[in-house]
């Protein structure tokens, strides 16, 4: 069975108040094109289709012309899951119009019996004559509290709520509901196992392995993600015997625990500058009953460009020089994370060098480098300039520490900062 694994479109995203309609147009031409190309028979989407839970008129529309557009190709089902940045209402709002297509969305658990979350891939190519290719287990993004209400359930002792593996737990308990109803519908039939999921999985490789070591990003993934163990679950919770687990919300590609069998596609946009020399892929998968999944990474072509500059002030106006003298035809913007100087407005300084950029270049982002070492004064040492160009991360990190009343670069504030910052982060996320 073939299929593509792709996640994180996050239609009607304006990164930095960037009109980006013409990046998710130009992936979703590509995209159609590389399913017909490949042969490909089955398209999973897992999670955070959207950028919000009440999406654009315009990415709406982009969103169903696409899947109107799979109509008379070799995709012949189409697996959409929610995530935690989609609406599940919004989602299934279009579920039975949809399902007339054979495009199946299952915006949340909420409601749903294990068996409402098992589908049946259709492959009209398969040797046996089979017209079913695979089973998926389409499972979406899940609130805490629907995971313990799946916990609480049958007031089982063992299964209380308020133990501290709430994610592990849950998780393992509602795939392996879901996948002993998949069972049933396989009947015995030697056809693989897709499950999906949109979920912070534990011992990634890559980039967030890296990011845990206190390196910073601002991606769409978000601090939420790469501080502490905050939500995250083990490969263990999920199926054993599935032969694939299709993955999304991180951004990049990789897989879980080095297992070939659990992936995330990633998402196909540059979702902040920190990734902006990432490269970004969808998955074709091959996958076959008992055996390890064949997976091509296909990578997207970006339709902007994103570039990060950073140091002194004096480094950064020689690399702005090199962006004046630049010839690609693609629009390119870029963010300027600076070292502040004491007395020197970094906007004022290198305003002559940004307004001597090609046109095709702008300047979106103004970030400074190392904010947390300036706040033994508080904001009361910063400009306002300055202060605007703090992000959400340093203005919690100055929260917490003038509240709990420690200086920074402590062994007391870190472990107030590792304790309290996923819970803004994820406020502000959400």
């Amino acid at each position: 069975m073939r299929f593509i694994h792709t996640a994180d479109w996050h239609l009607g995203n304006q990164m930095h108040d960037i009109n980006r309609t013409q990046e998710a147009c130009a992936f979703l031409s590509w995209l159609k094109n590389q399913i017909v190309e490949k042969e490909a028979h089955a398209l999973i989407i897992a999670g955070d289709v959207f950028d919000s839970a009440n999406p654009s008129t315009e990415a709406r529309r982009l969103y169903y012309s696409f899947l109107a557009s799979l109509s008379g190709t070799c995709c012949r089902t189409v697996v959409i899951t929610g995530g935690n940045h989609d609406s599940a209402v919004m989602l299934d709002a279009a579920k039975d119009l949809l399902e007339v297509m054979s495009i199946h969305v299952v915006g949340s658990v909420s409601n749903l019996r294990p068996e409402d979350m098992v589908i049946e891939l259709s492959d009209d190519d398969s040797a046996d004559g089979n017209p079913t290719g695979a089973i998926c287990l389409a499972v979406p993004f899940v609130r805490e509290l629907e995971l313990r209400n799946l916990l609480s359930a049958g007031n089982s002792a063992a299964d209380s709520p308020d133990d501290c593996d709430l994610y592990s737990r849950a998780y393992k308990k509602l795939y392996a509901q879901v996948f002993s109803a998949a069972e049933k519908v396989r009947d015995g039939r030697k056809i693989p196992v897709i499950a999906t999921g949109h979920l912070y999985a534990a011992e990634l490789e890559g980039r967030l392995a890296g990011l845990k070591s206190n390196k910073k990003t601002d991606d769409g993934v978000r601090v939420i993600d790469t501080v502490g163990t905050l939500g995250s679950v083990p490969p263990s919770v999920f199926p054993e015997n599935a032969d694939y687990v299709a993955l999304g919300h991180i951004h990049y590609t990789t897989m879980v625990a080095k297992n070939p069998r659990i992936r995330y596609s990633g998402s196909p946009f540059v979702m902040g500058f920190d990734e902006a020399l990432m490269p970004h892929y969808v998955l074709c998968v091959d996958a076959e009953a008992g055996k390890s999944p064949e997976v091509e990474k296909l990578e997207v072509p970006q339709t902007f460009v994103y570039r990060r500059i950073s140091g002194t002030l004096d480094e950064i106006r020689n690399q702005i020089e090199d962006f004046s003298r630049l010839e690609s035809q693609k629009p390119v913007f870029l963010e300027i994370c600076y070292r502040r100087e004491v007395g020197t407005n970094a906007q004022d300084f290198l305003d002559d060098s940004v307004r001597a950029l090609a046109q095709n270049v702008q300047v979106v982002s103004w970030k400074i480098l190392d904010a947390e070492n300036l706040f033994e004064g508080g904001f009361e040492s910063l400009d306002s300039e300055e202060i605007k160009n703090l992000d959400d991360r340093q203005i919690f990190t100055q929260l917490i520490l003038s509240k709990t009343g420690l200086a920074p670069d402590t062994p007391e504030a870190k472990s107030a900062l590792e304790k309290f910052l996923p819970i803004f982060m994820q406020m502000a996320q959400d």
